[in-house]
């Protein structure tokens, strides 16, 4: 008995791994997949002129994030610390850490992270938006599946709407042929984007110099039968620098629920890669 009892935790220890283990290797083939479908040509440099068929305040909010003589951002890698609650008269905040790996053309994101969770210690999760389709794992100790979602139309309207709202970290996806614009107001417009079979819209406002304040969309929250949408707004709190480009290091999402303002994650970015596309493919390999 005093030798089984090691034995168990030790085989029950190496499981855990394993499987932690495994979920990260599966993530990493992805992510590779994923810069694998970027095609490997020489970027294009932002002209003013390619700007002038936009809304003004969508111009000058890419003059304030640098796009101007700079490269069109194919690829972006972000890492993030961040607190999550899942309920609003949840008073604790939980921290994660993630990681999401976005190219712009195509569009698509892989975001992963890792947090602990009562009543399941460590969970690892994956979101995924790539060809129009999303799906979505989050699994205790990398075993068992919590939330399982894929070929699911509002879990991938909302995915694509995600995309949307966070263009913030690259820009110069606002010129691609996928995303329309129309101006709302003078510090507002509406990005709408088409993408095999899915569609969804955000609303982008701006202040008087350019800078990108907040994004709001009306999202699926649940991908049950009786989901509706719901406001979901980015909150921008702080930017930093990557390379030439201005983008967030701080941000809050928040869903408006019928009882109110709820603020269910809010992260910072201490690790942002804008291109160049070789170097973040060798990053994925490794």
């Amino acid at each position: 008995m005093r030798v089984a009892i090691p034995l168990a935790i030790v085989g029950i220890a190496a499981l855990y791994k394993g499987a932690l283990w495994n979920f990260s290797n599966q993530s990493n083939k992805q992510i590779q997949q994923q810069l694998d479908g970027v095609p490997d040509a020489p970027p294009v440099k932002i002209t003013e002129d390619m700007l002038k068929p936009l809304p003004r305040s969508v111009r000058n909010w890419l003059v304030d994030a640098g796009a101007i003589g700079a490269d069109e951002i194919r690829t972006v890698t972000l890492k993030q610390t961040g607190w999550m609650r899942l309920k609003p008269e949840q008073e604790k905040w939980t921290k994660a850490e993630a990681e999401q790996t976005i190219t712009a053309n195509p569009p698509s994101f892989i975001w992963t992270v890792k947090t602990n969770m009562a009543p399941f210690g460590q969970v690892v999760g994956r979101d995924r938006f790539e060809s129009g389709k999303a799906d979505m794992l989050i699994k205790a100790a990398g075993l068992l599946p919590i939330v399982q979602v894929s070929n699911n139309a509002k879990t991938d309207e909302s995915a694509l709407q995600r995309f949307l709202m966070e263009m913030a970290w690259y820009p110069t996806a606002a010129l691609s042929p996928y995303v329309t614009w129309e101006e709302l107001d003078a510090a507002t417009a509406r990005a709408t984007m088409a993408y095999r079979g899915v569609s969804g819209s955000a609303d982008f406002y701006f202040s008087e110099a350019g800078e990108l304040q907040k994004v709001i969309a009306y999202r699926y929250k649940d991908n049950d039968t009786s989901a509706s949408r719901l406001p979901c707004v980015a909150e921008i709190k702080e930017f930093h620098n990557a390379g030439a480009y201005k983008i967030p290091s701080k941000v809050e999402i928040s869903w408006y629920l019928e009882e109110g303002k709820f603020t269910w994650y809010k992260f910072e970015v201490h690790g942002a890669e804008i291109d160049p596309i070789r170097a973040v493919r060798d990053a994925a390999v490794t």
